[in-house]
Order: C-alpha cells, then structure tokens, then sequence
C-alpha cells in the first residue's frame, strides 16, 4: 500500500532547524514527504546544491516581490514551514499571504524553541506574534511548534574540558543559572525535532494550534547534577540573580537598538532574555506552557520515544555528537 503524499516547502532550509526538518521529512516511513527548499537568494549555493542532490526542489522566491509571483511558487504545496533567525521573522508575513492566495494548508511559522509569553521580556516574541495575527487574520490554517530548550543549551564547562567542543555560548553566560535554578523547563534533543514535525504537520488535531514537542523536562540544576553523576567532575556554578539578569539585558538591548550589534552581544542579548522567560518567569515551564495554552505531543504522540537530557549528554561524553549550526551553507 502507498505512503500518504504530503509537499511541504521549507523557508530556511539551509539553517540548523530547517536541516533537521528536512532529513526527517525524507526518512519519514510513513508518509510519503515531497520537499521543496525555497530560497531567498540563488539556489547555486552549496547547501541548496546539496539539498537538490537528496531529492529536494529548489525553488528560488523574491520576498520583496508581488505576492501573486509568490504564490505561484507554492502552487500544490500543502504545508509551508518556516525556520528562521529571530532578525527576519516578518518576512514571513510575504510568504503567508501568498500561502493562502496559493491555497496552503498549514502554515508552520518559525518557532522550534521555547514557549514565550506576548509582551514578556524576550524581544523576539513581538515579532513572532505580529506573524500570527497576520496568519490569523489571512485565516490561513496554521500550527505553531515549540520544543523547549535545546540540550545543547544545557551543557556546562568541565575542569577537564571534556565538553568544550560542544560549547559555542559567550563565555559570560557559560555555566550560568539564573534565578535559583529549580525552575523546571522543557528542553529537547535536536535530532529530535524533525521527527516531532513530521509527525505534527499531518495530524489534523494540531491546525490552528500551538504544540510542545519537547522530550525532557528538568531544572538547572537537576541538569547539573546529571553532569556530576556522569562525569565524576564538579561543573562551576555561577547563579545569577533576576536583578542582575534584568539589568545586564537592559544593557544588552541598549547596545543593540541600532541594529549594529556583533554577533557575541546580540546573541548574549536573545540568551538572557530567554533565560529571563524561561527560569524567571516560568514561561517554558509545565505550568507555564499549559498558561499559555499549549497541546503536549507527548499526549498526542505516547509512542513517540525523545532523547531525555541524560542520554544526550553521555552523547556528548562520547563525542558522537556534532555542534549544531556548524557545516551549514
């Protein structure tokens, strides 16, 4: 009997989130996937030639162009999923309006991290919820997909330095636990989120819905003990209180506001205001994801089986595991 066919076209495919999509878009046994990489620039370059050579469409798209020259490009897709960096959310807001003069059927607006509270401390939910309501108000169908922390974001220094080459943090927030650091938080392993999607995207239960598809939830410092366990070693520990979180990130964002910021301090900036959400607030938390009116895919997914925290990091141990975001082109 034939798989299901199902042609999603992926915005971002080149980037780590968009990566990971795709590979388990193509691995997928259950449904049969027909993926298109739509690109903002040339389709020449060496990612998107690698992607063509997998079996992925190329489809090369001006954002800044008429919305009907779009939506021709997305003629037969069913699902549009974008996976961006924070600084380019709203071109999204192209893409959906030609999504639904193209007669898509889900829009997957990018997201793939933690969950975050409108008009909270962490800047980059603006812009992420000015793309909703523009989707909403398209009523174009839509899922929102978030997965909690990454475990890569959980992995402290070690005196032996065992863990460095999986560490790619500004050296002022490695090790770093805001607050107290028994706020619990969802967290997952990456080369698990392209297999939650794959899932998500054909299930009916999840249009114009918001899912969490994390595969772990634990404090800091449950993670750090899990280190200690692991490794025999004691990790620095370096508690930041939310006054000293709130001022730097002010500072952070001060220096930032002109859009000239190097690449070290706008990262240090989205990193203390998502640890601001996340362990101060409580936004990525249980009680936080279900506030803010999240389904669980483990409730939708009980089969599905995610790394937990604790095997990835014996993982890493291990060095099976590669930094994410590197050998993308």
């Amino acid at each position: 009997m034939a798989k299901p066919n199902t042609k999603v076209a992926i915005y971002g495919a080149t980037g780590e989130s968009g990566g990971l999509i795709i590979n388990a878009l193509l691995e997928s046994e259950d449904v049969q996937f027909d993926v298109t990489a739509l690109a903002r620039q040339s389709g020449d370059k060496p990612g998107y030639q690698a992607l063509a050579s997998r079996g992925v469409n190329v489809v090369t798209i001006d954002l800044n162009g008429a919305v009907e020259v779009i939506a021709k490009s997305l003629e037969s897709i069913d699902v549009v999923i974008a996976a961006v960096p924070p600084h380019v959310l709203e071109s999204q807001i192209p893409l959906a309006r030609a999504a639904k003069l193209a007669g898509v059927k889900r829009f997957v607006p990018s997201s793939f991290a933690m969950a975050l509270a409108p008009g909270g401390v962490a800047t980059v939910q603006d812009s992420r919820e000015k793309v909703l309501a523009e989707i909403k108000s398209l009523d174009l169908p839509y899922t929102v997909i978030e997965v909690g922390w990454w475990h890569f974001g959980f992995i402290p220094k070690l005196p032996s330095g065992r863990t460095d080459y999986a560490i790619a943090l500004p050296e002022f927030i490695v090790n770093m636990i805001p607050g107290d650091g028994n706020m619990k938080t969802c967290a997952v392993d990456n080369l698990d989120v392209g297999r939650f999607v794959a899932n998500i995207i054909v299930d009916d239960r999840t249009l114009n819905q918001k899912v969490m598809a994390n595969g772990d939830i634990l404090s800091l410092n449950e993670a750090f003990k899990m280190v200690e366990e692991l490794t025999g070693e004691n990790p620095e520990r370096k508690y930041w209180s939310a006054e000293q979180l709130d001022a730097t990130i002010k500072q952070l964002q001060a220096a930032t506001q002109d859009g000239k910021a190097d690449y070290v301090t706008l990262v240090g900036r989205y990193w203390l205001e998502y640890y601001y959400s996340s362990f101060i607030d409580g936004d990525n938390s249980p009680e936080g994801v279900e506030r803010l009116g999240f389904l669980w895919a483990k409730d939708l997914y009980p089969e599905f089986k995610p790394t937990t925290f604790k095997r990835f990091f014996q993982d890493i141990l291990d060095k099976k595991r590669a930094l994410p975001y590197s050998g993308r082109g």
